[in-house]
């Protein structure tokens, strides 16, 4: 089996980075041909794994330049079990400039020619819904989602499961969600323990068992550029991520041999009646006909709008932002939500039906 899972998450802080060197690092040491991909122009994965960013003369940019080799981008750092592809501040360039020539199959195209190669390729995303991480989202074949244990852990979480259906439609119709994992847990908080409860509930078997605990080693060997296993093979945080390789080995294996069984959170991103675009806050329907009211948008930000309505398609720097409103899918009919800026805020805004006519 050769698989790509990106590490996903707009919210920044959950353990990303922390997740995918030792991820990566437990299911080599389990066996397996692994790749770790460095998504993010932070570069925290190639700092983490002993490298200097600054150093770096070939890395994932080269998969958006076309100029991706094999033989030149992928590493071997010294302690990890795994292959790695670094990045740094350059690869900034591809959000900054937003280049014509970069699509969202680049990443795909570029890992065709070295999936047949490695059973688990890992990407670490960067917190955003920019083009690095829908790249990823479209090359890869599932979606870990990292979620720490705290207020704001929740937040934002639907709205990554609507993008992820939204990428399903519209340009990778096999991506699927292999799990939730809970990170930052401290059981002597009731809030960690309340929180997993919840996750557990309502989304049932899309939580990964293993649970990523608060621990010091676990913060403390980045530092090192070692992964936990590496740095302290005995810690809590070495252990829990090597339950994490085993249960995703253990996933996938069921998975392969009984196709049968669906999971939960398939059900959600095929789910005939839910519109797989955005879903607009405060958007109620009477018998399909629209009873809107987004006065609440006059006067926000484009930062405030993400954050409202998540992410959309359009040129972030136009001054006509447009979402579709649907909450069902018709091929006849067509609900939109324009948006006006003027000044950098939202001073206007309409909405629009299109309807298709039949062919007589």
């Amino acid at each position: 089996m050769n698989k790509i899972i990106a590490i996903a998450n707009q919210k920044g802080g959950v353990g990303k980075t922390t997740t995918s060197i030792n991820l990566a690092d437990a299911l080599g040491i389990l066996e397996k041909k692994v790749l770790l991909i460095d998504l993010d122009p932070q570069a925290n994965a190639t700092s983490g794994v002993g490298l200097v960013p600054a150093n770096i003369r070939y890395g994932s940019l080269s998969f958006f330049t076309n100029t991706f080799k094999a033989q030149n981008n992928i590493i071997k750092p010294e302690f990890a079990h795994f292959d790695f592809i670094p990045s740094n501040i350059r690869l900034a360039s591809i959000e900054i400039n937003k280049s014509k020539s970069v699509d969202l199959f680049m990443l795909k195209t570029a890992l065709s020619s070295v999936i047949e190669n490695y059973e688990y390729i890992i990407i670490d995303c960067s917190p955003s819904f920019g083009l690095l991480t829908l790249n990823a989202l479209t090359a890869c074949h599932s979606v870990i989602i990292p979620v720490q244990c705290e207020f704001y852990a929740l937040e934002g979480l639907s709205k990554l499961l609507v993008t992820i259906k939204s990428i399903k439609k519209s340009s990778n119709p096999d991506i699927d969600i292999e799990g939730l994992l809970i990170t930052m847990f401290d059981s002597r908080t009731s809030l960690s323990n309340q929180l997993r409860v919840e996750l557990t509930k309502h989304f049932k078997s899309m939580v990964f068992n293993t649970t990523i605990r608060r621990n010091v080693k676990l913060r403390e060997a980045p530092s090192y550029g070692l992964s936990i296993i590496k740095y302290n093979p005995d810690s809590v945080g070495s252990k829990n991520y090597l339950n994490l390789g085993s249960e995703l080995i253990s996933k996938n294996k069921i998975a392969a041999t009984s196709p049968e069984l669906e999971k939960d959170l398939s059900k959600i991103l095929t789910h005939d009646t839910e519109d797989v675009d955005y879903i607009i806050k405060g958007h109620t329907t009477t018998n399909d006909k629209k009873e809107e009211d987004y006065s609440y948008l006059i006067g926000l930000k484009r930062d405030e709008i993400d954050n409202v309505l998540g992410f959309s398609y359009n040129d972030i720097h136009s001054n006509v932002w447009m979402y579709r409103t649907s909450t069902s899918f018709s091929l006849m009919k067509k609900n939109y939500l324009y948006l006006y800026f003027e000044n950098e805020k939202v001073v206007e805004y309409k909405l629009t039906t299109f309807k298709i006519n039949k062919v007589q």
